[in-house]
């Protein structure tokens, strides 16, 4: 089978033409099952109307090859189209292959007339060849006097020596200029595929092929001689790299190579080490360097190790060369001389592993495969190459018990490609088309990446598979695909139920397509044809923040107050934009789980107002309930560091408003000179202002992107954004900076830039630097109180007197200021902080205990209705309230309430007496 590409395989240009292929000389064979079905696909040249060619089903044209070794595109052109010829080869060249495959640049020199050199008349090529500038007359380079070395290097000239006498004289005579001649050949090739393509249809069936291909390479690379070859090869070939360009040749030194008494000789016996000396032993000595080996261990596992042998075949050829017996050899000691070492003694042979060194081993390769760095941080006893050289019997070991396995018998098995392409009938999952979002379908199929969902239906799956095409289409184009055969599977379509609407409308449009095949192909391509009576189009929604269009489910809309905005902007996950959507507004109003008052904890009362040119202020109805059940606006949740989401894929629950430092709420707006809320800080210079402000003064609002490189990604937390790798930041730049450039590769996005996997930028940074760290000992609450903890000062109560148990049973305190007998810590009459002339009730100790005093006043406020109930030891009923004895304090409230007031610091005096109700 024959290759093609499409165009957005293997660039990143999009084509908007989905009939256009790219050529490839590659081929391989597959499984016949693999046959999806059969294409016409023809070249550009070879086609006569090519609007009425693309019109038919399953019809593909080129004029471009992909080399996938070179990363290259080139030209396919017509053979019959190169006249730069000798006549015997291009009739070899015409006759075996209907095209050739060249370089843009090469196309001009191979569609030129018959160069020939002006000295020895005979055909220059034209890597050998030159062109003088002023008479366009060619040369060998061998032929010119004297003979040129290389051509003029790129923006230069060269001009015969006739023609520079002549300007020596100031006789030289007026030519056509380069750009002429190039615009001339422009014209001629113009012309030669406007014949070729009125001759095309004569030539529909009859392409020329050779060895299976009909084209080859015939570029600036080529030796054209080569042609004539049968065999010879017909790949794209590049530049050699063999040259001065590409190696280095060094000078040679003045005085000669230099020679260093003291360096040894390179093949010198003080360079080599000896292994072994069998070759040069006899047959006799041979033989008894066997039987002794068998004998020198009575481990049968030795006599296959390497390191063993290695050390065997050592000692014996070390004692033949010293005329020893080869009996006087024995491996009872394990170490040995090796060559450059230094005279030192090491081991032949690893010491053996043990069986927890097995284990870890085996464990640790299961793991980390063949990362032997990691295999030697889990084996701490070992040297790395000790785990090297285990790793290598390991491996022979297991390759040896793998042959000795009986061999399998392959089982026939015939697949459908289209088995891994189509989600199977029992799956009982609800599908939603990812292009026309619909949800019956006879069959689905799975989507590409980059879409919202993972399925397709059956007819835009074929679509996407033929043609690659994502977007929706309309009613009559789909009809039209479900009125075909079923390529990939051979048998038609299975009937689809209609109704009588559907079917008036189907039997019309199959009239007209008849019709418009009837016509003659070469009418005019342009018509557009009129769409049937309730032909739906893909509902188009508009986002709130960049006011650009999209499809539904990259732009969501609440069902409620019609808010549209980009899924991303607002944490809807791609399975959440197939139902109906509501905004955390609308969607409150239903659970109410928050206030239902949605202004933002961190604006003013009164934001900037809105300047000519600003953005839209419907975004800033995209809100969030925050972790104390009031609101934060995105916009100020994204531009406050403080702040983190406990879901930040979906923007859910704001946390950290606590944590923002309390010079944010002091500063003043630069915007609404306000002091209420928090601000924000310029990225370039000391400029503050409300988040809120700045969207409605028309302040510059991104996501900064600055790239990182691969040696210092472990450092951060990078993200991949549009094929880069880097860190981002939520900036604002205020007027002055706004169009100020960025440098060391610093970008800006907006917030709804999408990239290649369709997320926005607001929704990438968000996901990896504001999301909470979320883990069994970090959950939320815990997370809420520690940071509660840092700013609220916790009184101390480790102190507590400590009371007898008949006084706490017996006795009941009221407070002096608010009469209430309900609080959960006492406070003493006597601290000084205390305006006694405030209270409404008399002070009493425990020593003069008398009636109570009754309130005085209407000014008095009660906590609690009713106080503690105590129980007598001597009964089981309820003491009453009236028989028990009531001490006059100061209730936890009121104290703090006393400090307050006159701006004292909260300060636990742990001298002072507290009594526990």
């Amino acid at each position: 089978m024959a290759w093609f590409y499409r165009p957005h395989d293997v660039q990143d240009k999009g084509v908007g033409d989905h009939r256009l292929l790219l050529a490839a000389l590659f081929s391989e064979i597959v499984p016949f099952s693999h046959v999806r079905g059969k294409c016409i696909v023809r070249h550009r040249d070879k086609i006569a109307d090519l609007n009425a060619y693309k019109k038919k089903d399953d019809r593909f044209y080129f004029h471009q090859l992909f080399d996938p070794f070179t990363k290259d595109q080139y030209e396919v052109i017509l053979s019959t189209e190169i006249h730069n010829l000798p006549a015997h080869i291009k009739d070899v060249l015409v006759s075996r292959y209907e095209f050739v495959v060249c370089e843009r640049e090469a196309i001009p020199d191979l569609q030129d007339n018959l160069r020939l050199c002006e000295t020895c008349g005979d055909w220059c090529p034209g890597p050998e060849s030159v062109m003088c500038e002023l008479c366009k007359r060619h040369y060998h380079m061998e032929c010119v006097n004297p003979p040129l070395l290389s051509k003029p290097s790129r923006g230069y000239g060269w001009s015969c020596a006739s023609c520079n006498n002549k300007r020596e004289n100031k006789d030289l005579e007026v030519v056509t200029s380069k750009s002429r001649q190039g615009k001339d050949l422009a014209i001629v090739a113009a012309k030669a595929r406007a014949k070729a393509r009125a001759n095309a249809k004569l030539d529909e069936e009859n392409e020329r092929f050779w060895k299976g291909w009909s084209f080859r390479y015939f570029g600036q690379y080529t030796v054209a001689e080569d042609t004539l070859d049968p065999d010879d090869m017909i790949y794209v070939r590049a530049p050699t790299r063999i040259g001065p360009k590409f190696q280095v040749i060094p000078a040679p030194t003045p005085e000669g190579p230099r020679t260093d008494p003291d360096l040894p000789v390179r093949g010198d016996d003080s360079t080599v080490e000896i292994m072994s000396t069998f070759v040069h032993m006899s047959e006799e000595d041979c033989e008894k360097a066997e039987r002794r080996k068998n004998v020198l261990t009575a481990r049968r596992d030795l006599l296959h190790n390497v390191d063993w042998l290695e050390e065997v075949v050592r000692r014996f050829s070390e004692a033949w060369l010293k005329k020893q017996s080869i009996y006087s050899v024995n491996m009872r000691k394990p170490l040995c001389v090796r060559a450059f070492s230094d005279g030192k003694e090491v081991r032949y042979r690893d010491r053996d592993w043990s069986e927890v060194e097995d284990s870890i081993f085996d464990e640790s390769v299961r793991k980390h495969h063949s990362e032997l760095r990691h295999v030697r941080a889990d084996i701490k006893t070992r040297t790395m190459p000790e785990i090297v050289r285990h790793f290598g019997h390991w491996k022979a070991q297991q390759l040896l018990f793998k042959s000795l396995d009986p061999p399998e018998v392959p089982k026939t098995v015939v697949t459908n490609d289209d088995n891994t392409s189509i989600y199977g009938r029992n799956d009982r999952r609800v599908f939603t088309c990812a292009v026309c979002r619909t949800k019956e379908s006879e069959s689905w199929w799975k989507a590409p990446r980059n879409l919202f969902t993972n399925s397709m239906c059956d007819e835009c799956g074929i679509l996407w598979r033929k043609y690659a095409i994502k977007s929706a289409r309309n009613d009559r184009e789909k009809e039209v695909v479900s009125s075909k055969v079923h390529s990939h599977y051979g048998t038609p379509e299975p009937p689809t139920t209609r109704s009588g609407a559907a079917n008036a409308k189907a039997a019309s449009y199959a009239a007209e397509r008849q019709k418009r095949e009837g016509t003659p192909a070469a009418g005019p391509a342009n018509k557009k044809l009129r769409l049937a009576s309730g032909t739906s189009t893909p509902l188009r929604l508009v986002c709130s923040l960049c006011r650009k269009s999209g499809s539904q489910g990259s732009i969501v809309k609440c069902g409620a107050c019609g808010f549209t905005i980009h899924a991303g902007c607002v944490g809807v996950p791609p399975e959440d934009t197939t139902t109906a959507w509501l905004c955390e507004i609308c969607s409150n109003e239903q659970t109410q789980e928050s206030n239902l008052d949605p202004r933002c904890a961190l604006c003013p009362p009164q934001p900037a107002d809105r300047k000519k040119g600003a953005k839209d202020a419907s975004f800033l109805r995209a809100a969030k309930p925050t972790e104390f059940r009031g609101w934060v606006h995105i916009l100020c949740s994204t531009y406050n560091n403080q702040l983190e989401y406990t879901d930040a894929r979906r923007m859910r629950l704001v946390e950290g408003i606590v944590s923002i430092p309390k010079r944010n709420y002091t500063q003043r707006c630069s915007c609404c000179n306000g002091a209420d809320g928090c601000v924000s800080q310029c990225e370039q210079c000391l400029t503050m202002f409300h988040p809120v402000c700045a969207w409605n003064h028309g302040f510059k609002f991104g996501i900064e992107f600055a790239p990182v490189k691969p040696s210092q990604r472990k450092d951060f937390p990078t993200v991949e954004f549009r094929g880069e790798v880097g860190v981002m930041s939520a900036v604002i730049l205020c007027d002055n900076h706004g169009g100020a450039p960025l440098g060391n590769g610093k970008k800006i996005y907006e917030l709804c830039d999408v990239d290649e996997r369709g997320r926005t930028a607001l929704q990438v940074f968000t996901e990896t630097y504001k999301q909470a760290q979320n883990s069994e000992s970090t959950y939320g609450l815990l997370r809420k109180a520690r940071r509660l903890d840092e700013v609220v000062p916790a009184p101390r109560f480790d102190a507590v007197p400590s009371l007898h148990p008949s006084q706490v049973q017996l006795l009941e305190n009221q407070c002096v200021f608010c009469s209430t007998d309900s609080s959960p810590f006492w406070w003493s009459t006597d601290s000084p902080h205390l305006d006694m002339s405030r209270a409404i009730l008399k002070p009493k100790t425990l020593g003069d205990r008398g009636d109570m005093q009754q309130p005085q006043g209407d000014n008095q406020v009660a906590h609690s209705p009713q106080g503690d109930i105590t129980m007598n030891d001597a009964s089981d009923s309820p003491v009453k309230l009236e028989s028990v004895e009531k001490i006059l304090k100061v209730c936890h409230t009121c104290y703090f309430e006393q400090l307050k007031a006159k701006s004292i610091p909260v300060v636990v005096d742990l001298t002072a007496q507290i009594i526990v109700s």
